[in-house]
């Protein structure tokens, strides 16, 4: 299977959660630029709720190394923490965001690819988001939106960069069968958690 036809897959056979996710109340109110800064920073803090476990868990796989990917560069935790020290947040009061316990699995490198196509993925929204954003919030790409403007003008090469390695790392069918399938589990997971009430669950 070739690059772009696993990618085609990736894309068509996700869209439903996709699309899911995308109509959380958070993306629609700030896509009607009727978000407040309050919400902005609570909307990062499920972000960072979701990606940091995930995050510590990727660099801890034995296969991680092998990936090519740096975490240096495809690691997005730290660009939650700097947006929510620039909206006020106390270093105590990141380290007590709640995080997520239900996540999708990413034991394998299959399974890695999978995960990260979504967040990879979701730096091109992102641009669209920080130019939202930027109009009716006191706040710019380098501060307070270095998460959704991850990789700045970069963010096509970043992207062709990923899918790259992507093709070369995942080549078996059956694999792609799996990180479609995990793919897909992010996107779920990812919904489930943004919309989960996380001043009475998951503490």
């Amino acid at each position: 299977m070739t690059a772009s036809t696993i990618m085609e897959r990736l894309k068509s056979e996700t869209a439903h959660y996709h699309r899911q996710v995308e109509q959380n109340e958070y993306a629609k109110a700030i896509m009607n630029q009727t978000v407040s800064l309050g919400e902005y920073k609570k909307y990062l803090e499920k972000f960072y709720g979701f990606l940091k476990p995930l995050e510590d868990q990727a660099v801890q796989q034995p296969f991680w190394e092998s990936t090519g990917l740096d975490i240096g560069i495809r690691g997005k935790a730290n660009l939650l923490e700097n947006d929510l020290r620039n909206l006020g947040a106390s270093e105590e009061e990141i380290s007590q965001v709640p995080l997520c316990k239900d996540l999708p699995d990413i034991s394998t490198p299959a399974r890695l690819f999978g995960y990260l196509y979504v967040i990879e993925g979701s730096t091109n929204g992102g641009q669209i988001m920080t130019k939202r954003l930027s109009q009716f919030l006191p706040i710019d790409a380098d501060r307070g939106l270095e998460y959704f403007n991850a990789y700045g003008t970069e963010t096509r090469t970043r992207w062709a960069e990923f899918t790259e390695l992507l093709r070369q790392s995942i080549t078996a069918e059956e694999d792609h069968d799996i990180m479609v399938h995990t793919a897909s589990e992010t996107f779920r997971l990812l919904d489930q958690w943004i919309n989960t009430d996380t001043n009475t669950d998951q503490l």
